[in-house]
């Protein structure tokens, strides 16, 4: 398929803006264990994946494509309780370095059956990666302040008044199992693409148009939730954790999840991985940051400010190596 650089940069743009809004509809809301949530917000991802096979030549619904949204559901399963843990900034931006070096590897070395892709300059794409690493290093000892939730129906008392917010204290035990949860969910994500690479690469006939297997992602996405959540309703004998007010901030979520993922497996088609996934995997994490510090008052403190500041600073200049090194000199 013909590569369109500019199609390719605005669809990054609208990814990393999107993927970094994704968590802020559901900021104000006590999300119980996070499988509610993600469930529905699988649902707005299938909003979108029908709209886009309704506006494109889909191709027929693929059971490996579908392993793309498997992946995601899993990894999404885990992220609100790694957000409750270490804040959304902070378990944004570590998950998405190892999204970064893992989005990165499969490609540059053709790991998982995935078709190898080199920049005009080496160096400078391994230095790029290595420089959002550090990035992401400086982001990792940042505390978070833990946001202030409405209460959930289930912690409501009768003398409770539902419309005050309530802090979340968090354990260093948890903390520690979050930052390591944080790895395996970046492993997941950083393979959003290996199955539908796979098909294109490997199968005769295969649509080329990344736009085609859409529709089997978000339904891979959704079966995946579903189970997770059925799973979930079980072991809780049918009295899972289900805050109603989270229903239409979820769908909202995965409206601008749906349309994240669609542009940015379209920003990967038309700039080849190797240079958009480290991009787009940290670029989001910025706005994340943004919307941590100016909103949601998570991250406070003259010093951590400008240790978060530094950090965004050499993602910055790491997402500058990586988009050079597309360049021949």
């Amino acid at each position: 398929m013909e590569k369109d650089t500019y199609l390719g940069i605005v669809c990054a743009v609208v990814s990393a803006i999107t993927f970094g809004s994704t968590y802020v509809p559901l900021k104000w809301f006590h999300k119980g264990d996070g499988l509610y949530f993600q469930w529905v917000q699988s649902l707005g991802q299938l909003l979108v994946g029908v709209t886009v096979a309704l506006t494109t030549t889909p191709a027929p619904i693929h059971p490996i494509a579908m392993l793309s949204g498997m992946f995601y559901s899993i990894g999404n399963s885990l992220t609100v309780f790694i957000m409750d843990g270490i804040g959304l900034a902070i378990g944004y931006l570590l998950w998405n370095t190892v999204t970064c070096v893992v989005g990165w590897a499969v490609t540059r070395f053709g790991l998982f059956a995935n078709p190898h892709q080199y920049p005009k300059s080496d160096w400078l794409n391994i230095l790029g990666v290595v420089t959002v690493c550090v990035g992401g290093a400086i982001y990792a000892p940042i505390k978070h302040v833990p946001s202030k939730v409405r209460p959930a129906p289930w912690s409501l008392e009768d003398d409770y008044n539902k419309d005050s917010l309530v802090t979340k204290e968090v354990s260093m035990g948890k903390r520690i199992l979050c930052l390591f949860l944080t790895i395996f969910v970046g492993f997941l994500y950083g393979n959003f693409l290996t199955p539908i690479n796979y098909i294109i690469a490997n199968e005769p006939g295969s649509a080329q148009d990344v736009r085609a297997y859409i529709l089997s992602y978000c339904l891979g996405s959704f079966v995946t939730s579903t189970v997770i959540f059925f799973i979930y309703a079980c072991v809780k004998k049918n009295t899972p954790l289900v805050n109603a007010e989270l229903s239409m901030p979820s769908i909202v979520s995965g409206i601008l999840y749906g349309i994240a993922v669609t542009t940015f497996f379209m920003a990967n088609q038309h700039l080849d991985q190797v240079i958009a996934y480290p991009i787009l995997s940290k670029a989001p994490g910025i706005i994340v940051s943004l919307w941590a510090i100016f909103l949601f008052k998570e991250i406070q403190g003259k010093k951590d400010i400008i240790q978060l500041y530094i950090g965004i600073g050499v993602t910055l200049l790491g997402i500058a190596f990586i988009s050079l090194s597309k360049v021949e000199f």
